[in-house]
């Protein structure tokens, strides 16, 4: 097994070359990170996750090495492979794209191309000794590879007019909603300012979920390389804070991949209210979907997306690799249960404080 250094190299280093495509890493020197962002913006499926943003975050944030294979046609982006090396003393090695987010994986120009790179992918694994690759696509991928899991993405389509969409709910989501309003409860956009508000709440939610929170620093990374396109909802009762949305912005889609309401609160609906606005301000600011993240089927958070009228789609996280059974994503990975079992144990300062800690070793 070749050293990370090794395999890492300069700037370019060169994985693969095949009839006239070259795989190599991406270090981002130079304008290279302009050329991916670029690429990922233009092309059909791209998505906020394989923005070259999230290398850094990731790499700030709990240390693990981030390999970002592209494909070049002399000077052109041909297709990108966004990978990180997960060392994990709990899970063994792995390289996933993208631990912590929904989506990632291959976005290439044809078929061949996304060959191409999974032949560069399946080197690299073999060189950094990872047992498995995880691939986290959002649709059918051009790849031969069966799907893992069983999580779906929840997408709401928008009409520009948000009057509209409110008619279009059922009347106890309207209900809900107006039950929120008239609790006095407020709501109001802001930036990092209000970060601290929303770790407040969503900490403790991890907690009672059984999932190790992220650290404030993973939060703080993600305004850090993507000044533009992330905001906070907050929703508050009496100036406290008893819930809040981490809002992501791109292209025609705005996604919420984290939200959080204190559990003494809940039968004032502040997650209606939230929500709500949220798809009022989305539809007045022109965007096409709205991405509820992933869920699981029949679960109380696939249920409460599901009465808004999000339209499910079956997630294409897909595995290579020597051992497969290693990966995260398989259903009833025991060690995971396990984890989550223990974690709901635990006293809410240790919790909070070890956290971060164990976050970092899960892809999930």
């Amino acid at each position: 097994m070749q050293t990370l250094e090794m395999v890492h190299g300069k700037s370019g280093s060169s994985i693969l070359s095949h009839e006239g495509i070259q795989t190599r890493l991406c270090d981002f020197e130079a304008g290279e990170d302009r050329a991916w962002d670029d690429y990922v913006r233009r092309i059909p499926g791209g998505q906020y996750c394989l923005l070259s943003g999230w290398k850094r975050v990731i790499e700030h944030t709990y240390g693990h090495r981030g390999f970002y294979l592209w494909a070049l046609e002399g000077d052109t982006v041909r297709g990108v492979l966004p990978l990180i090396f997960m060392n994990s003393m709990v899970f063994g090695r792995s390289l996933v794209s993208l631990p912590f987010l929904d989506l990632g994986g291959i976005q290439a120009d044809d078929e061949d191309i996304a060959h191409t790179l999974m032949k560069a992918c399946q080197e690299l694994s073999s060189m950094v000794g990872a047992k498995v690759v995880e691939l986290r696509h959002g649709a059918s991928s051009l790849l031969d590879l069966p799907i893992q899991g069983s999580k779906v993405m929840m997408m709401l389509p928008l009409q520009s007019d948000s009057q509209a969409m409110w008619t279009g709910f059922d009347g106890k989501l309207r209900n809900q909603i107006r039950k929120a309003m008239k609790s006095d409860l407020t709501i109001h956009w802001t930036g990092a300012e209000g970060f601290q508000k929303f770790y407040n709440v969503f900490a403790p939610n991890m907690k009672d979920l059984g999932s190790p929170v992220h650290s404030r620093k993973f939060f703080l990374e993600i305004f850090k390389a993507f000044p533009d396109d992330i905001s906070l909802l907050l929703v508050e009762k009496d100036h406290q804070t008893i819930g809040g949305a981490f809002c992501v912005k791109f292209q025609d889609t705005f996604s919420i991949p984290w939200a959080s309401s204190l559990g003494a609160f809940r039968s004032l609906c502040p997650n209606n209210l939230l929500y709500w606005e949220a798809i009022r301000w989305s539809c007045e600011h022109g965007y096409q979907w709205f991405d509820f993240g992933r869920s699981t089927r029949g679960a109380g958070t696939y249920k409460f997306k599901k009465q808004w009228g999000a339209q499910e789609s079956i997630l294409h996280w897909q595995c290579a690799g020597k051992d497969i059974n290693a990966s995260l994503v398989q259903n009833g990975n025991a060690k995971l249960q396990w984890v989550m079992d223990m974690w709901k144990r635990l006293p809410l300062p240790l919790a909070n404080f070890i956290g971060p800690l164990l976050r970092g070793q899960l892809s999930n």
